[in-house]
């Protein structure tokens, strides 16, 4: 995979859970491209994310132990910049949990986020935030 000429080592990259929750419970196509994101990109996340990823994988659909979780946790918080936003909640999606989404990206300025979440895709755009699948910004942005 390489990086459309678009693309720079400071673009900004905001992961819904969601997309986490992919990478590591069904790894597959989402697991590329977070990890070809944390190699070339900036990657921020924030505590509420990361709290709601561990509730999320302890449900027990997902059989997820306490120690792959804690591993989880502790990679996403070497690939990603754990920030703590202190901008405005809006309320811009009909899922309020999604509006701690768009907080974080608003708050880092990011350029995408990336998401499997159908309410944040169907905004398509915050601002100035693209919001892309994880296959549309593969499709968009990384060259196989």
């Amino acid at each position: 995979m390489e990086m459309s000429p678009a693309l720079s080592a400071s673009t900004v990259i905001v992961f819904d859970t969601n997309v986490f929750i992919s990478t590591f419970v069904f790894p597959g196509f989402s697991a590329k491209v977070h990890d070809f994101c944390a190699v070339n990109f900036q990657l921020f996340t924030s505590e509420w994310i990361l709290n709601e990823l561990d509730r999320k994988l302890g449900l027990p659909k997902f059989r997820c132990s306490t120690e792959r979780r804690s591993a989880i946790n502790e990679l996403l918080r070497i690939r990603h910049q754990v920030v703590f936003p202190d901008n405005e909640l809006l309320a811009a999606c009909r899922d309020p949990d999604d509006n701690h989404i768009l907080q974080l990206a608003q708050f880092v300025n990011a350029d995408f986020i990336i998401t499997g979440d159908r309410d944040l895709l169907d905004l398509v755009q915050f601002g100035a935030i693209e919001i892309l699948s994880p296959r549309e910004f593969c499709d968009r942005y990384i060259q196989p």
